[in-house]
């Protein structure tokens, strides 16, 4: 029962993800490189309201305004899939994207704003670090230095906390599956609460506790691609 509901859960989290990294990163460094702009101003405020409604509520709204009143896309189920070796997906499919827009949106709301504030607070103390200053001096292009060197030293904390951001999306997704009939595992953890199915109950979270330990694995990984000073050539 989890495994035909997984693949559904693991899509919504990746394009939530994908949509708060997309969004979220360029976002951070705009409003770090301008921090009194007026659109700086404005992408702030949107990011406080977006992280301070709850996300069914965000859901609920994207609903009446996307399916109700314009009637653009679906409003609950996953659409049209494509079987490839087991693994039911909607990618592959033009229903299937279509339901997946609202959901996946809903869910990466949250993780938007803190990617973006996160990098926005890393990326404006990096920008005043000394090699930061002595590259300036140098008459290095303004771009590299932004995102070669400011936006690389930004990224190991930003890392870790997306890192952590995808296993919660994956373990919290329940309230937008709810709210949407997203046949994933969280929809089947809140049926298997109202029938006091136990042993689902353990399995689901004995899943989400090897999605958490798996993604921070990945990020310890990554920690060593991104900076260098970690990687170690020779222990002898």
């Amino acid at each position: 029962m989890i495994a035909t509901r997984i693949p559904a859960t693991l899509e919504l989290g990746i394009v939530a993800l994908l949509i708060s990294l997309f969004v979220g990163i360029p976002a951070g460094v705009y409003t770090a490189l301008r921090p009194r702009g007026v659109a700086t101003q404005a992408i702030l405020m949107l990011t406080l309201v977006g992280v301070s409604i709850p996300t069914f509520v965000i859901g609920i709204m994207l609903i009446f305004f996307f399916g109700v009143q314009l009637g653009w896309l679906p409003t609950f189920g996953r659409g049209g899939t494509v079987n490839l070796g087991g693994w039911e997906t909607s990618f592959l499919t033009v229903d299937g994207w279509r339901a997946l827009i609202l959901p996946a949106i809903t869910l990466g709301v949250y993780q938007l704003t803190l990617t973006m504030r996160l990098v926005r607070a890393e990326m404006m103390e990096v920008m005043q670090s000394d090699y930061i200053r002595f590259a300036t001096a140098r008459g290095v292009p303004m771009g590299r230095l932004y995102f070669k060197h400011a936006l690389a030293n930004t990224m190991v904390p930003v890392i870790t906390i997306i890192g952590l951001q995808f296993g919660g999306v994956i373990a919290f997704s329940i309230v937008t599956e709810s709210v949407f009939q997203w046949p994933g595992m969280g929809l089947l953890f809140l049926e298997s609460i109202r029938f006091v199915d136990i042993p689902v109950m353990g399995v689901y979270l004995v899943v989400i506790a090897f999605f958490f330990v798996l993604v921070n694995l990945i990020v310890d990984l990554l920690y060593m691609v991104i900076d260098p000073r970690l990687r170690v050539k020779d222990l002898a």
